[in-house]
This record gives C-alpha cells, structure tokens and sequence, in this order.
C-alpha cells in the first residue's frame, strides 16, 4: 500500500527545517538546497512543495504568525485578574521580541520574509494585522473600549500616533536585542518594554 502522505504537515516540517537553517546560519544561508538537506529531502522533492525561496519564506512567515496569534490567544485565556493593564499589555507584546530561542528564529524569518519586499503577497496584510495589536494595546492602555476594527485608522488621534511610535518601538527594540544581546540582553528589553507602556499609559491621563 503507497504511504499516505499528509502534504501539509510536510510543509510545516520545511518550514521549520528553514527556521532551523535560520537559527544555525542566518537568513542569508537559506536556499531550495540548505532547506531539504536540513529536513532530509532531496532538492527535488522539496520542489513538488515550494517552487522558490521565496515561496518557502512567505509560507515560513504565514506559520510563525500562526504561532504567535495562537500564544497571544493562549494568553487571553490565562491573564490574572490582578495584574496591571501595563504588565497585561507588555505580555501580548513580548510575543514580538526576541526572548528565546524560538522567538529569536521567528524573527530571523521576518526578517529574511521582509527583504521579499513586493514578493510577499500578504505583506499589507501582516501590516495591518501587527498594527491592529499595537492599537489594541494602546487603547487598552488608555481605558478605551474594545476596538470594533483594529486592523483600520482609528478616529482617535491619541490612539493612532502611539500605536505608530509602540510599533515602531517594538520593532526597534526587537532589533537591538537581535544584533546586540549583550547591551540589549532579554531582561533589559522586558524592562524597557514596560516602561514605554507606563509612559503610553500616563500619557492619556
């Protein structure tokens, strides 16, 4: 009898054959050659799932954003009712910073997916979607109520410009944690965090 083969659950196995060749090598190292010899395959049968690099990359970024949504998720369901909206917000965002091995590779994969420019077909898409959570978290820090449409400009000019300076932040700090983790070490980047939203926080009062 043919062995069944789950071509989906192949697909995630390559993508993080890829997130492994990201970790052990950087960005630059990945091609259709590195990522098969990393997941066992042969160049050719990495094909018949993903035609290109670049193919591979989109696909690697769609599931370390599934990831993420799902511990984000995760969390909401776990939150103490004590603790501060600062603390609560800090913990959804922390999700995007570099604080362990694998949030590290999620973003080397972001980072490699970023250079595809054009290339990534949903790039607006996860654009709207990180900004949402930014406004999320702002409107949160600022007793809003909850957003109806994250993912679109709010009226609130408040609301709007921290979002852009949090996401903004975020990505910033992600970034120096990356290239410098000795200045910018997993401890300091959770302290610097909170205390952007604590300075978010007091700015609507």
């Amino acid at each position: 009898m043919p062995k069944i083969v789950d071509h989906e659950e192949r697909r995630r196995e390559l993508a993080e054959a890829l997130w492994r060749v990201i970790a052990h090598s950087g960005p630059q190292a990945v091609s259709i050659r590195t990522v098969a010899a990393e997941a066992g395959l042969s160049a050719g049968a990495l094909r018949h799932y993903f035609q290109t690099r670049e193919e591979l990359l989109v696909f690697a970024m769609d599931l370390s954003e599934e990831r993420v949504v799902g511990r984000m998720r995760e969390q909401s369901r776990t939150w103490r009712p004590e603790e501060s909206v600062v603390e609560r917000a800090a913990g959804f965002a922390e999700h995007m910073l570099p604080l362990d091995s694998v949030r590290s590779a999620e973003f080397q994969v972001w980072q490699a997916a970023g250079h595809l420019g054009e290339l990534d077909p949903r790039l607006e898409e996860r654009w709207a979607r990180q900004r949402g959570l930014y406004r999320q978290l702002v409107g949160a820090l600022g007793g809003l109520p909850p957003l109806e449409d994250p993912e679109h400009e709010h009226p609130d000019p408040w609301l709007e410009t921290w979002a852009a300076f949090l996401h903004t932040f975020v990505d910033g700090l992600a970034l120096q944690m990356m290239v410098n983790p000795a200045q910018v070490p997993a401890e300091a980047g959770r302290a610097r965090l909170r205390s952007f939203l604590a300075h978010v926080e007091a700015s609507r009062r």
